[in-house]
């Protein structure tokens, strides 16, 4: 969060900036894979775009949808790849047995810290939620069958800790190596990318598993300022002086909810993309919107900008025809968005990608 009076501002200088950037060195170029079967580099590598992503398998639903599967479970990921979605995306927190289970917040809605509960103890509670390998194991499925058709790729969101469940900052490095022993020994290494918002988490990807593609993502609060956040939530913030790994970035927590590190403009975010060696970069909708309402045609130059020194761009998240094609008209590279409806307006894949 920023902590200048000056807001959310996206200027046309961004590009300039941006441009900047290259000379100090870009994102990593993916390498052609071999073999029959696709994998995450072959998904980077797609040549038309924008490409749908299942958003938590078919779309975010905690139930009050009878239409749509629970989000971030086997049926709503294996829906979401019989549906034709390509990409699938989950979100894992640790448990106090040291698996991962693949659920979106790391407190259940009476504050139930997940890593104070086992797996088995969590899914007592919540029998619909699965582990990681589970999911791994529908993601390895469609990909097998596949052949050269690109299928079967798996993001794993690796979620920041709350304030109320890490008050003392202490779990980032078992949640990353967690998640890197279980793709190795489920030997998906090529089939999945992490995705975060959060740069400490991806570094420790980095280190951990450089081979595994990062994308690092941008919430539209992260530009603003703590009075400014105080004002739209309701929370208060706190900025943090004692961040284990702030990668020379101003941290805060944001209520008991959120622990997130600010930015001091969107050039500052692309910098940290680029410090950490990410190879796509994200923004969601409060960010992309925001934009194009205070300066028409600057989310279309961060788009630019941002693929000029060598990142993928991905927009988050497409609930409707009208948001899919407002992320489209910016040429961002993917979309997370609902199942089917991202796979109705994606454009025709090449069949083999590589």
């Amino acid at each position: 969060m920023k902590t200048n009076a000056s807001g959310v501002k996206l200027w046309s200088a961004a590009w300039k900036a941006v441009l900047a950037m290259s000379l100090c060195g870009g994102a990593v170029a993916a390498q052609s894979p071999t073999g029959r079967l696709t994998t995450a580099e072959d998904f980077l590598r797609v040549p038309v775009k924008p490409v749908a992503i299942g958003h938590h398998g078919v779309g975010p639903n905690l139930g009050g949808d009878p239409t749509m599967p629970i989000e971030n479970t086997v049926d709503s990921v294996r829906q979401a790849y019989t549906l034709g979605a390509r990409v699938v995306e989950v979100d894992v927190q640790l448990t106090k047995d040291g698996r991962l289970a693949v659920i979106h917040d790391d407190f259940l809605s009476d504050f139930t810290c997940v890593h104070s509960l086992t797996l088995d103890q969590l899914q007592t509670r919540l029998p619909y939620v699965p582990e990681l390998r589970q999911i791994m194991n529908v993601a390895r499925e469609f990909n097998n069958k596949s052949g050269p058709a690109l299928d079967g790729i798996l993001i794993i969101e690796l979620k920041a800790f709350s304030p109320h469940c890490d008050p003392s900052d202490d779990f980032e490095a078992a949640l990353v190596s967690t998640a890197v022993s279980e793709i190795h020994q489920s030997k998906m290494d090529s089939l999945v990318m992490f995705d975060s918002f959060s740069p400490a988490l991806l570094s420790l990807a980095a280190q951990m598993a450089p081979a595994i593609p990062r994308e690092l993502d941008l919430d539209g609060l992260q530009l603003l300022t703590p009075a400014q956040i105080e004002g739209l939530t309701g929370l208060p913030v706190t900025i943090m002086t004692n961040k284990k790994n702030s990668l020379g970035l101003t941290w805060a927590e944001i209520g008991p909810v959120y622990r997130l590190p600010g930015y001091s403009s969107p050039q500052e975010f692309l910098g940290t993309g680029i410090a950490t060696g990410v190879r796509v970069v994200g923004g969601e909708m409060d960010f992309f919107g925001a934009a194009e309402q205070q300066q028409p045609g600057s989310g279309a130059l961060f788009v630019a900008g941002a693929q000029s020194i060598g990142f993928r761009v991905f927009a988050d998240p497409a609930f409707t025809a009208a948001d899919w094609n407002f992320f489209a008209g910016l040429g961002v590279d993917a979309i997370y968005s609902n199942i089917p409806l991202g796979v109705q307006l994606e454009p025709k894949i090449p069949n083999p990608v590589h």
